[in-house]
């Protein structure tokens, strides 16, 4: 089972992207800054990175920078997701390394889920992922029920009233 390390400092997003990529079958582990990204990174060595580039303490570009400098670190894949969509950003990612560069307004999650497997080469010839455990179905226990005795017929009651002068 591959492992994706989703850096982001959007809790929505991070959380969004970490539902999916496990129920993909994916092992998720996430950071909400740059510098929580380099220790987990190095501590969980992760098959693929999907980091935001604007965050906190350490931005992506500083964090991938500092990644690619890091012993055993330099078959991490990485996949960059930023809100900045100038060809000079870009450059600058795949100078530092970045195997994907994705502009958040121009994709969904399902393009984002694409990337990864892409990236991580673990798509068949019929483009499904070839690592992906199919969703079980739920379990839903018997519960046990008490028998229900048969209804006695009660004889309706009605108040009775004073005879009216």
């Amino acid at each position: 089972m591959n492992k994706v390390m989703i850096a982001e400092d959007d809790d929505s997003l991070r959380e969004i992207y970490s539902i999916r990529l496990t129920a993909e079958g994916y092992m998720v582990v996430s950071a909400r800054d740059g510098e929580e990204a380099l220790a987990i990174a190095v501590r969980e060595r992760p098959d693929l990175i999907v980091s935001d580039v604007m965050m906190p303490k350490i931005s992506g570009f500083d964090m991938l920078d500092i990644l690619r400098s890091t012993p055993g670190m330099d078959n991490t894949k990485v996949i960059m997701m930023t809100a900045l969509s100038s060809d000079d950003e870009r450059q600058r990612g795949e100078a530092l390394g970045a195997n994907r560069y994705l502009v958040k307004s121009q994709v969904g999650i399902e393009d984002v889920v694409n990337a990864v497997h892409e990236v991580l080469g673990d798509r068949d010839q019929d483009n499904t992922a070839s690592q992906t455990t199919p969703m079980a179905e739920p379990v839903i226990p018997e519960v046990p029920v008490a028998p229900i005795a048969p209804e006695t017929p009660v004889a309706p009651v009605f108040p009775t009233m004073p005879p009216q002068m």
